[in-house]
């Protein structure tokens, strides 16, 4: 007896259909496509830093409203105080260990330490004072978000020096 094959039924052709349109696809990638920019960077005796590094891509599709940058902070060296009228910063210690000063205008002080095992992010608002040391003997790695870009011609920060302050920096040992 002769096997009957079934054929599966041709499917109807949909008119409404749009015709397929090949150059909406999207171009593909090569290796040539990709690219390597330099952040604007700032070194002196206290940190290496790294600024803004997101933002010189050269991506028109990048777009951030702040910069993220990245300080190697140098140990034994204090850096304070200073302010923002506007922005926000937002504090990651990659490694090593910080010593946070904040301060209000009434002189009121918070220490917050911060280290490559917390994992945390201090968030420090406009108006207070902040500043921070290098724990130990090892340079500290800082990653920041400022919710602002940097403007040289007009940088929204206004400084005081630790002497100014009277505020002790010293770590008591216990």
């Amino acid at each position: 007896m002769p096997t009957k094959t079934t054929r599966r039924p041709r499917r109807p052709t949909n008119d409404a259909r749009p015709p397929s349109n090949h150059a909406a696809r999207p171009k593909r990638a090569s290796v040539q496509d990709a690219s390597v920019s330099v952040p604007r960077l700032a070194d002196d005796d206290r940190a290496r830093r790294a600024c803004d590094v997101f933002g010189f891509t050269g991506d028109p599709k990048v777009q951030m409203a702040g910069d993220i940058n990245i300080t190697w902070a140098y140990p034994g060296r204090t850096v304070a105080w200073h302010r923002h009228r506007k922005q926000t910063d937002h504090w990651f210690v990659i490694k090593g260990f910080l010593k946070v000063g904040l301060m209000d205008d009434d002189k009121n002080v918070r220490w917050v330490y911060l280290g490559e095992n917390d994992r945390r992010v201090l968030s420090i608002p406009p108006g207070v004072w902040h500043g921070y040391m290098v724990l130990g003997e090892e340079e500290a790695i800082l990653m920041y978000y400022i919710t602002s870009k940097y403007d040289p011609a007009n940088p929204d920060e206004e400084r005081m020096t630790v002497e100014e302050s009277g505020v002790d920096w010293s770590v008591p040992v216990k």
